[in-house]
């Protein structure tokens, strides 16, 4: 008995055989993505963080000015250092290590972190103050539209943050607590005078003053903090930081600093992102 193979035959079930195969295929996929997410993420991760702070305060005791008189002003007494305003602001950025332990409910931090405090004395009316300044030859003033001082530390963070809530989600809120040591890299007092003839009196008078940042700081903070864990363990997190601490004294020349409340983002990778195999 003789068989005939129809070529219609083969094409038909081909076709019909088609959506199977694809099926097949996508539960494969979906069965190798599902097993490599319930591969446990690695303790350690290293990434990059950017933060701010804002500076308020009075002016340091060592410099006093004088206020020009005002025309048409009622204002009787407009002597003292209370007519001067000064602000600032920190920023930093870093690179830093991370390790999770207890279920990755705690997270140790550490790293090498750039740290910039920008400072600005200026007059809170007209154009220019007189600066105070005592000398050998008698007491001199010196017209003045301000001071600026840029100072540059590098430091090392030692941080723990202990999860609040979301252990099990993508979505996690932490608090974080931190202390910070570091070394002054570099540093600039200036004064800005009003004729640019006198700027040759600027370094003396900064020395006078005594004007010069220590050297070493120590600092500890606080925050609270939001996390976005991704799917390949990329971690996203932002921050809402408490105003530094400072333990030591005469990190800055030309305020008494009160530092407000800041912000601080950060993205970390797990080190298996780095792997070859």
């Amino acid at each position: 008995m003789e068989i005939n193979y129809s070529p219609r035959f083969n094409v038909h079930t081909a076709m019909l055989m088609r959506p199977f195969i694809l099926l097949l295929l996508l539960l494969s996929c979906t069965f190798v993505e599902t097993q490599a997410q319930l591969q446990p993420q690695s303790p350690f991760r290293i990434g990059i963080e950017y933060g701010s702070h804002e500076i308020r305060g009075k002016i340091d005791n060592r410099w006093e000015f004088r206020h020009p008189d005002i025309r048409y002003s009622r204002q009787t007494d407009l002597s003292g250092s209370e007519r001067v305003s000064g602000k600032g602001n920190i920023h930093y950025a870093g690179v830093k290590t991370e390790f999770s332990v207890w279920g990755n409910r705690l997270t140790f931090t550490t790293g090498l972190r750039y740290t910039l405090i920008n400072e600005q004395v200026s007059p809170q009316q007209g154009t220019f103050i007189y600066l105070f300044h005592p000398s050998s030859q008698g007491i001199e003033l010196f017209r003045i539209k301000g001071m600026e001082e840029r100072l540059g530390f590098a430091g090392i963070p030692l941080e723990a943050d202990i999860l609040l809530w979301g252990r099990h989600s993508n979505w996690q809120g932490y608090l974080k607590a931190g202390i910070q040591g570091g070394v002054k890299i570099h540093g600039e007092t200036s004064l800005n005078f009003l004729s640019e003839e006198m700027e040759q009196h600027g370094d003396a008078i900064i020395t006078t003053a005594g004007a010069a940042p220590s050297r070493f700081f120590l600092n500890s903070y606080a925050g609270l903090g939001l996390r976005l864990i991704l799917q390949n363990g990329i971690r996203l997190s932002a921050e809402i930081t408490l105003p530094p601490h400072y333990l030591t004294k005469g990190n800055l020349t030309l305020l008494t600093p009160e530092f407000l409340g800041g912000s601080r983002f950060s993205v970390t990778m797990p080190t298996r992102l780095f792997s070859l195999k």
